[in-house]
């Protein structure tokens, strides 16, 4: 099919680099949903629908990236299935819905940072302190491959370093923690404590949650299981939970050092482990947070 009037080609006398490149596109674009895909991705039939319908549906959804896949496509065919939409921590280069709300609420994105992970979760935080959330859609996939790094090795760990340090600076440093909610505890409580760590969550830290089984039933049942991908609800046995909630702590700081302990419901500790964080403390950490203004 020819494009025709429907299509608009911009064309650069040097290269520029991918973002400015790409926010050049942004700023011209007029439509109100926008899609950013890389040459290097493959996409599949039917892979935008499920997109578009959550963007329809989620109006605070300002980011959403399709269900990606590593690798070359080999002829996937559904049906694929549809697992409700999960919020997540960033998106990515290889495709991703941008709305133009959203767009002229923040503006492009920041040509002085890598133009990958820590652009794209800088990004991310800005659309969230403008009432914006990012999403991870499922459906149809999208086959994605790395873009062959250009410059020296050097110049990109000398900018990745720098857009660490630059993201550190504006949003702090990322946490994670481990909560323990008690088979006695009140599930209304309950919820509103999730409140508090889903927001957490939307600031980059990472959250694993311990409940007993009926507990943990009725997190799955109400969705919390799939709120957030930095927010992993996990069941503990009925028997010799403690040791079981200490061989996750540790499994936890082997994967993600400085993982700090929360009891949830104050008054019943942590079960075998010293050294922990009040449930008031991490709250306030994350109400401190999200007072903060983003200053570029």
């Amino acid at each position: 099919e020819i494009l025709m009037e429907r299509a608009l080609f911009l064309r650069s006398g040097y290269n520029h680099g991918f973002i400015k490149a790409l926010n050049r596109g942004l700023s011209m674009a007029d439509a109100p949903n926008l899609m950013v895909v890389r040459s290097t991705t493959m996409v599949t039939d039917g892979w935008l629908t499920p997109v578009l319908k959550l963007a329809a549906e989620r109006p605070e959804a300002g980011l959403i990236v399709p269900r990606l896949k590593s690798g070359v496509s080999k002829g996937a065919k559904g049906p694929f299935p549809l697992k409700p939409p999960m919020e997540i921590s960033h998106g990515s280069f290889a495709a991703l819905f941008l709305r133009k709300q959203l767009y002229e609420k923040i503006g492009g994105f920041d040509e002085d940072m890598d133009g990958a992970i820590f652009c794209l979760k800088d990004y991310s935080r800005r659309a969230y302190k403008a009432g914006f959330l990012t999403f991870s859609a499922e459906g149809a996939p999208v086959y994605f491959t790395d873009e062959s790094p250009l410059g020296s090795e050097a110049r990109r760990e000398d900018l990745l370093k720098r857009s660490q340090e630059m993201f550190k600076s504006r949003w702090g440093e990322e946490q994670s923690f481990c909560l323990y909610f008690p088979k006695q505890a009140d599930f209304g409580l309950v919820k509103q404590r999730l409140d508090t760590v889903l927001r957490g969550a939307r600031q980059g830290n990472s959250f694993t949650v311990l409940a007993h089984g009926a507990l943990y039933r009725q997190l799955v049942k109400a969705g919390y299981a799939r709120l957030h991908r930095n927010m992993v609800v996990n069941p503990l046995p009925f028997l010799f939970h403690a040791e079981a909630v200490k061989k996750t702590h540790q499994r936890l700081c082997a994967d993600q050092p400085g993982c700090r302990l929360v009891p949830a419901v104050d008054g019943i500790p942590f079960p075998g482990v010293a050294g922990v964080v009040t449930f008031a403390e991490l709250e306030q950490h994350i109400n401190a947070v999200q007072l903060e203004r983003y200053r570029p």
